[in-house]
């Protein structure tokens, strides 16, 4: 969830309706309250739930062309679409939005740096490596929610079929510890405040991985934290706007 000035948008939602809003309620923020959907791809983990959502409170979903003719294969009523052009800025209400191509295996997926009143948030989550349109985009964000889905050698020894961690550790799929970590040291400045670390693989990674790769990070950023796929986190508000 992002908030900036009067508007709310919530970026993917994998979750039925009923536990949408009791984890928005969570959060103080009730489910009406939420003026549209960003969607970053088609995978199931981040559209579960899109579709009920959007139908139940009449809400505009935006997406790339490729990742909305996939919604509409899942009867999304195309008077809620709103088709976005990657790498052009479009206004969400009170916010500026930014769509950022990534690689990751799926039709045409985007992640998002949202800006309002001087301040710009980065979702990253969801692409198998870092390309410079990537840092670039994310240099002058405030705050940044960025996966760090797996540690290498714990991907490379479990237990997952071969297929599966080529896929996951390929150049369109998950980014590793030492990825995540690369990227921050591209995209690190004074002014970035607050980095959660998110989409974290419970089967391919630890708590003891992930503070070892970014032990200096915890240390440099004010603000710097860990979600879980099961307990995420609270609000985190760099100055004039909230995630």
């Amino acid at each position: 969830v992002v908030q900036g000035g009067g508007t709310t948008v919530l970026v993917d939602c994998g979750f039925s309706v009923k536990q949408t809003t009791s984890r928005l309620k969570a959060l103080g923020v009730a489910v009406e309250t939420i003026d549209a959907l960003l969607v970053t791809h088609e995978h199931g983990d981040h559209v579960g739930g899109v579709i009920p959502l959007a139908h139940r409170f009449d809400l505009p979903v935006y997406a790339s062309h490729g990742t909305h003719r996939a919604l509409a294969e899942r009867d999304l009523e195309q008077r809620l679409a709103r088709v976005i052009v990657p790498a052009e800025e479009l206004v969400v209400g009170d916010l500026a939005v930014l769509p950022v191509p990534v690689p990751h295996d799926a039709r045409e997926p985007t992640q998002y740096v949202i800006s309002h009143a001087g301040v710009a948030v980065g979702i990253l989550t969801d692409l198998g490596h870092v390309t410079p349109f990537v840092v670039e985009s994310y240099r002058k964000c405030n705050a940044i929610l960025v996966e760090s889905n797996h540690d290498a050698e714990m991907l490379r020894n479990g237990d997952y079929p071969q297929r599966l961690k080529r896929r996951i550790a390929g150049k369109f799929g998950h980014l590793s510890n030492a990825q995540t970590a690369g990227f921050l040291e591209e995209v690190v400045h004074d002014a970035l405040t607050h980095v959660v670390i998110g989409h974290i693989s419970e089967q391919n990674n630890a708590k003891e991985p992930l503070q070892r790769t970014f032990r200096e990070f915890e240390k440099l950023i004010p603000n710097f934290a860990y979600a879980t796929q099961t307990h995420g986190i609270g609000w985190t508000q760099p100055l004039a706007i909230s995630v």
